[in-house]
């Protein structure tokens, strides 16, 4: 029986092979080999499919302060996901931000030799902070890593309300009501 490579690119690949029991092993940068599953799988005669799974074992880290360096004021609650490039496609669950400003995520893949690419979108933020704008883009080295993101925090903002009929009189006893995005 001949040993057939199926490269896998975006999480996908294909190759033509016969029919029969395969023992699989997986080569893939930033994951434990041993964890792949299955670890067997039948060809047929026609067109086939094969799912599997395999796990990293680094721990990645992002701390949200004021500052995005060590030392600064945490962000003290929220959520932050993983995501593709744009943000767009979530992988895996949310993970909440702790009372120090720090969310982490277990089992990640990292390479000393080539830093695994990952992307994370702040989902929400304490009431004292500005939720972090965009994407945040990881480039995940070493096994235990350690990153900061900038939440900055809420200013104040200087509202004037006056008569509209009568120029710079004041209007007294009223409120502003302003609803949007938080």
């Amino acid at each position: 029986m001949a040993d057939y490579n199926v490269q896998i690119t975006e999480g996908a690949g294909s190759a033509p092979m016969k029919k029969g029991n395969y023992s699989v092993t997986a080569i893939a940068n930033g994951y434990e080999a041993t964890t792949l599953s299955p670890s067997t799988y039948t060809a047929a005669e026609t067109e086939g499919t094969g799912a599997f799974t395999i796990s990293a074992n680094g721990v990645l880290t992002i701390v949200f302060n004021e500052t995005g360096a060590a030392g600064g004021t945490p962000v003290i609650s929220g959520s932050v996901v993983m995501t593709d490039a744009t943000g767009a496609t979530q992988y895996g669950s949310p993970v909440n931000i702790s009372a120090t400003g720090e969310a982490v995520f277990n089992n990640v893949p990292y390479s000393s030799e080539t830093p695994y690419v990952l992307h994370f979108v702040q989902l929400a933020t304490d009431d004292g902070h500005n939720l972090f704008d965009g994407a945040i883009t990881v480039n995940l080295s070493s096994e235990n890593q350690t990153e900061y993101v900038v939440n900055s925090p809420i200013a104040t903002q200087h509202i004037t309300l006056a008569d509209a009929n009568y120029s710079g009189l004041p209007v007294a006893g009223a409120t502003l009501v302003f609803t949007g995005e938080q």
